[in-house]
């Protein structure tokens, strides 16, 4: 799995949290909705082609728009990111890592 930015990941959210393949348009209004983004739609184009390119969406022609579906799940990522996580900054160790959760919390 590559790894996104978190522009990317904005976009992400929008798609993962969406029950149905969104195009452009519904990805921009959504970014602007949750993220007061005010992005173009070339940038918004830009990011979603990059996600495409990763494998995190899949873009297909329905009449005269593209629309983008999801094809790894927000859950998936989240497994991923978390791995990464503990294995870079707790030496690989969960344990770590909940104890500076546990450290955070008080």
């Amino acid at each position: 799995m590559k790894e996104i930015t978190k522009s990317e990941a904005k976009v992400m959210m929008v798609n993962w949290n969406s029950d149905e393949d969104l195009g452009l348009q519904e990805v921009m209004s959504l970014l602007e909705i949750h993220y007061h983004s005010d992005w173009k739609p070339q940038t918004v184009s830009t990011f979603l082609a990059r996600l495409t390119q990763k494998g995190y969406l899949n873009m297909y022609r329905q009449g005269r728009q593209f629309l983008y579906h999801v094809t790894i799940p927000k859950e998936e990522y989240l497994q991923w990111m978390l791995s990464s996580l503990v294995d870079f900054w707790f030496d690989g160790k969960k344990e770590n890592l909940l104890l500076a959760i546990e450290q955070m919390l008080r």
